[in-house]
């Protein structure tokens, strides 16, 4: 026997400690596992299912063990379990470190108090103090568990700030947001409230807490363990029944809005002051890494109260490598005059990710800038001030957008077009009704939808919204900026000629037909050089080839004769007239 022994591969002393190669979130077995295995000689025998959340005990029996036979005296047995891929310590009896297997537990399947049930084996080792071999290995049994947890509900609620206490958490007027998850997958709850104009006092409560309220009953409610009135921005909570007093939370007064995050997996609280200032700048990227590059670099935002639309918006060029840069408020952009850098809002994540969430660089420990490789012909940098994220969207510009509206009963689309590929796009059409923009012509692929303005313009976004208000009937310059997600209208109330036939002064007017969708006029006055011209103005005018019409374009030249011209204004490239002698 103990040269048979001997003869087998010595197993490391490591062994006594578990050794991890956990996959995450595994499903429970589903096949019935039998409640007896071999094990050599002797036998493994299940136990019932180990609830922690009922155990005080350090050590857990999780299997029955009746040993194999060791017919050499001189050689010790000891145990091991086998979870999965982990191997564990094991005593004779059948227990093992209660940490341990719970540690095991919540790696593998996460912190949800239901059962699951893991394959496991148990192996014999036989040692003489300086080698030790495995002797026996058990067939596949099963340990069935259930993780300790702390109860957390499916809604939770802020009772006070500005509310009445009472009112709040009985009607549950401010219900925290939640990713609608199982609460043990994301045990993760926000909520954003007014602050008051003093100092904003509140709790927390779920379902249960809030009923008992109403019962008179404020202890079940959820208060923070530093004390009343506590105004540090982290920290644990319990409910006040626990707690030596109320547990109240406190932010001082001098914020607009407070976002409240609560982790109920670990109890823990963070409180965030939001103040969003009016505007924002983009530093670096396209510009210098000065206060005085910033201050021309402010992002856009639409007409609406900052806290109505907390999106800032900045679109750049690229220079085709890579780009670096920063952001900043007034005040950043003020201390970074003063060689101060650290106010600056740098990226929580990796430099390239094309979205996440930012801070202020002193909060980061370093810089964080933002990057991009330069690929793309724009970008699109989109900050949320609110929640504290961004997007970078590359943008590369096609040369048509399109609107479509009442105008043509939704049925036609009318091209935009981008003479320089920069996503300012312009055409000619008579609008008469509610209307949208659209990038493609045979389809409402990402479309753009209004987001506030007025009858001649406003701002615009992709993620859905109404259509853009009706203008009044009649014929407009139509003026689209993709990259600002913003548009413009000019109303063209006359399109006329002139030439040397007037003495390039007196106007010749044309008329709107809009059934073939031109200016028109029949005249026999017209001999010699002439254009066209828009609402009796040189700023926008026409001339060049009669077949392919470009703004600002060279005097047409025409013999004496009487004509009708039928002028067609729609986008570059598109734009002619045409003449028929009469």
């Amino acid at each position: 026997m103990t040269k048979k022994i001997l003869s087998l591969i010595a197993f490391v002393a490591s062994v006594a400690a578990c050794t991890d190669d956990y996959k995450d979130w595994v499903q429970p077995q589903a096949v019935p596992q039998p409640t007896q295995v071999t094990f050599g000689d002797g036998s493994i025998q299940t136990v019932d299912v180990i609830d922690f959340n009922s155990l005080s005990d350090e050590r857990v029996k999780v299997c029955n063990i009746t040993a194999p036979t060791a017919t050499d005296a001189a050689y010790t047995p000891s145990y091991t379990i086998t979870l999965g891929e982990t191997v564990c310590d094991i005593a004779a009896d059948g227990t093992m470190e209660a940490a341990t297997l719970q540690d095991y537990v919540i790696s593998n399947y996460g912190r949800r108090p239901v059962e699951r049930a893991i394959d496991a084996t148990v192996s014999m080792w036989l040692g003489n103090g300086t080698t030790t071999v495995k002797t026996a290995t058990s067939a596949v049994f099963q340990v069935k568990a259930i993780p300790q947890a702390p109860q957390i509900s499916q809604n939770y609620y802020l009772v006070g700030g500005t509310q009445d206490w009472a009112a709040s958490a009985t009607g549950k007027t401010q219900k925290f947001q939640h990713s609608g998850l199982d609460v043990y997958e994301d045990p993760v709850f926000t909520i954003i409230i007014n602050a008051a104009e003093g100092d904003t006092w509140f709790a927390v409560g779920d379902d249960e807490a809030c009923d008992a309220i109403g019962a008179g009953d404020w202890s079940k409610l959820l208060g923070t363990t530093k004390g009343n009135g506590n105004t540090d921005l982290t920290g644990t909570l319990d409910r006040r029944y626990n707690l030596k007093d109320e547990g109240s939370f406190c932010v001082p007064a001098g914020n607009k809005l407070i976002k409240v995050t609560l982790n109920m997996m670990d109890y823990a609280y963070t409180i965030e002051p939001l103040n969003i200032a009016d505007t924002y700048y983009l530093i670096g990227g396209p510009g210098e890494w000065s206060a005085e590059s910033a201050w021309t670099m402010p992002f856009q935002h639409s007409d609406k109260s900052v806290f109505d639309d907390p999106v800032f918006t900045y679109t750049f060029a690229s220079t085709g490598g890579e780009m670096w840069f920063a952001f900043g408020d007034g005040d950043a952009i003020t201390a970074v005059a003063g060689g101060n850098w650290n106010q600056l809002f740098g990226t929580k994540g990796d430099s390239k990710d094309l979205s996440g969430s930012f801070d202020r660089r002193y909060n980061l420990g370093g810089e964080h800038s933002f990057c991009v490789d330069g690929s793309a012909k724009f970008y699109q940098f989109s900050v949320n001030m609110m929640t504290m994220t961004y997007e970078i969207k590359p943008l590369n510009f096609t040369d048509y957008y399109y609107e479509i509206g009442n105008e043509s009963s939704w049925g036609a689309s009318h091209a935009l077009y981008s003479a320089n590929s920069d996503g300012k796009y312009q055409g000619y059409y008579y609008l008469n009704g509610e209307f949208k923009f659209k990038p493609n012509a045979d389809n409402w692929d990402g479309d753009l939808e209004y987001v506030s303005g007025g009858a001649l313009g406003g701002s615009l976004t992709d993620g859905g919204g109404p259509n853009c208000p009706d203008p009044s009937a009649g014929f407009y310059q139509v003026n689209l900026d993709a990259a600002a997600m913003s548009y413009s209208l000019l109303k063209i109330e006359s399109i006329s000629m002139i030439g040397g036939f007037n003495g390039w002064n007196d106007d010749l007017e044309m008329t709107y037909n809009a059934t073939d969708g031109c200016w028109e006029v029949t005249t026999d006055q017209v001999a010699g050089e002439f254009k066209f011209r828009a609402n009796h103005d040189w700023a926008i005018n026409w001339g060049g080839d009669a077949g392919n019409l470009t703004p600002d374009g060279a005097n047409l030249n025409i013999e004496a004769g009487t004509y009708k011209f039928q002028l067609f204004i729609s986008y570059q490239g598109n734009n002619k007239v045409v003449i028929t002698k009469q």
